[in-house]
Formats: C-alpha cells, sequence, structure tokens
C-alpha cells in the first residue's frame, strides 16, 4: 500500500515499464480454466464467467508484479476494468442492481486512496473484481472487498512486526474476491 504523494509521485514520473510476462503468470491458464469449469457447473452464465476467468488468468502476473514493483499495471487493470463494466451493464439491463453495489466498493477503494492507504492501481483492480464478482450476485462484492482488507490487514501487521513498512494490498484483493466468487459460487452447488 502506498500514500496518495508517493502514487501521484509515480504516476506523474512518466510511462509505465512495460509489462513483462514470466513463466509463472502463465498459472493463470489453468487457474481461468478451473474459474470458468466451476461457474459453468453450477450453472452460471457467461456474464459472470467471462470477467471472473479473465481476473483469473491475470492473478498471478498481477500478484507477481504489485508484490515486486508495487504496482498494477494499467495493460491489465484497464481492461479487467472495461470487461467488469460491461458484466455489470448487462446484468443492470436485466433488472440486477449489483453493479450499484460494485461502485460502491469501488468509492470505498477510492477513498482508501485519497486518504493514504493504498495506490490507483490498487482502485482500479478492486472495482475490477467488484464490477466482476457482483454478476454473482450484490453480496460478493461486499464480502469480497470485506475479506480482501481483513486479509491484507493481517499481512500487514505481520509485515510490519518483521520490519517491512508497507504491503502489496493487489494480492490480497484477487485473494478475497476469489474467496468471495468461490463461496458464492459453491452455494448454487
Amino acid at each position: 500500500m502506498t500514500t496518495a504523494t508517493e502514487a501521484t509521485a509515480s504516476e506523474l514520473a512518466g510511462p509505465s515499464p512495460p509489462v513483462r510476462l514470466r513463466a509463472v503468470d502463465l498459472l493463470g491458464i489453468p487457474l481461468a480454466s478451473v474459474v470458468a469449469v466451476l461457474l459453468a457447473t453450477v450453472g452460471w452464465d457467461a456474464i459472470a464467467i467471462v470477467p471472473l476467468a479473465a481476473a483469473a488468468a491475470f492473478a498471478p502476473a498481477l500478484a507477481r508484479i504489485d508484490t515486486l514493483e508495487r504496482r498494477l499495471p494499467n495493460a491489465i487493470t484497464l481492461p479487467l476494468l472495461l470487461l467488469g463494466a460491461l458484466a455489470g451493464v448487462a446484468r443492470l439491463l436485466t433488472g440486477d442492481l449489483s453493479l450499484l453495489v460494485a461502485f460502491g466498493c469501488g468509492v470505498i477503494l477510492l477513498v482508501m486512496a485519497v486518504t493514504g492507504g493504498m495506490g490507483m492501481g490498487d482502485v482500479k483492480l478492486g472495482t475490477a473484481l467488484a464490477l466482476a464478482s457482483a454478476t454473482l450476485g450484490w453480496s460478493v462484492p461486499l464480502v469480497g472487498l470485506a475479506t480482501s482488507v481483513i486479509v491484507g490487514g493481517v499481512v500487514g501487521v505481520v509485515a510490519l512486526a518483521v520490519g517491512h513498512r508497507t504491503v502489496a494490498f493487489g494480492p490480497w484483493l484477487l485473494v478475497g474476491h476469489a474467496l468471495a466468487a468461490v463461496g458464492a459460487a459453491l452455494r448454487l452447488a
């Protein structure tokens, strides 16, 4: 997690380095396959499967990059945000208002960033995950955000105890929303 001034300074420093994928990032392929099969098996449609499988596909790369470089590249977060928004609008057209809860989660993350609790990459990723998980129901993005904050907070306390000043929040956003999505999918199984 970075402060608002650190995020602003890094964003003003110029263009981000290119995203360089590593072999470990390929773990996203089987992860995305498992997500797609799990959701399809319990009866979810493509509106839920596509954004959640896409998030799973990029989860290893996002976690690695954020942990090592303390950034979440726009080249990955913005397409996930767009995909989540499209899925949310598709649900909204059917009368499902879960999209509004996802936007509320995005606002909470933005407030946390403005007050210095995280960077804007975390806001983009967290909002993308909230939008994607909202396709499973209104409570899922709330559970995902709460779980992310709890798990990330515990990791942060441990990190402080061993002398680290900051913790990348992106991996914990991914873990929290993954746990919430799996829980929602298994409730219907």
